[in-house]
């Protein structure tokens, strides 16, 4: 009887957050690897919220990824939104950002930890995505979602991504540092081309 009961209550809760078991996770997360890895472009249009201080700032990000013909792969972010700094561009060769407005370059101070920040996110996003092996996949809603986890000496950052399950092009993510969600995103347009 006691059974029945949790059976029947661990599949209402699975049925009303969404979530969903999906038949061989390793194969849709190397075909999710396969299809970023051989991408020759990747266009986005990213909101961003970040939660790293207090207050939540929100930032609109137009990404653009091109791999050259010898494998090296460069990139170019610029800030859409908010107004007060947009027009702000970065390139983006490895771990190189180089940032400037109308021509002149700025100085920054990346962090020592990569992918935690909303001018870098985008970049680790699509670094997981190419080069990383999830250690969960699932289906919430109708989105494939991908978790990576990262162990570090300053702690844990865990990326949940969610991709579409077709064209495994990028609808959102959320990214926690030591369990604390810092940042998130919404993808409003995601092209991969070959």
């Amino acid at each position: 009887m006691f059974r029945r009961v949790l059976g029947t209550a661990l599949l209402i809760l699975l049925l009303l957050c969404g979530c969903s078991a999906v038949s061989h996770p390793e194969d849709k997360a190397a075909a999710v690897k396969a299809a970023y890895e051989s991408a020759a472009n990747i266009e986005l249009v990213t909101d961003i919220a970040s939660n790293l201080d207090e207050e939540t700032m929100s930032y609109r990000i137009g990404y653009a990824y091109h791999k050259q013909d010898n494998g090296n792969a460069t990139a170019q972010m610029t800030v859409l939104a908010p107004e007060s700094i947009a027009g702000i561009q970065a390139e983006i060769t490895g771990e190189d950002f180089l940032f400037t407005y109308e021509g002149t370059e700025l100085e920054t101070a990346m962090p020592d930890r990569k992918g935690l920040t909303p001018a870098d996110m985008t970049t680790y996003l699509l670094y997981a995505l190419m080069h990383q092996t999830p250690q969960q996949v699932w289906m919430e809603e109708d989105l494939l979602a991908l978790r990576y986890e990262t162990k570090e000496e300053a702690g844990t950052v865990v990326r949940d991504v969610y991709v579409q399950p077709d064209s495994y092009a990028l609808k959102a993510a959320h990214i926690y540092n030591n369990g604390e969600q810092i940042l998130s995103c919404s993808v409003s347009s995601c092209t991969l081309q070959p």
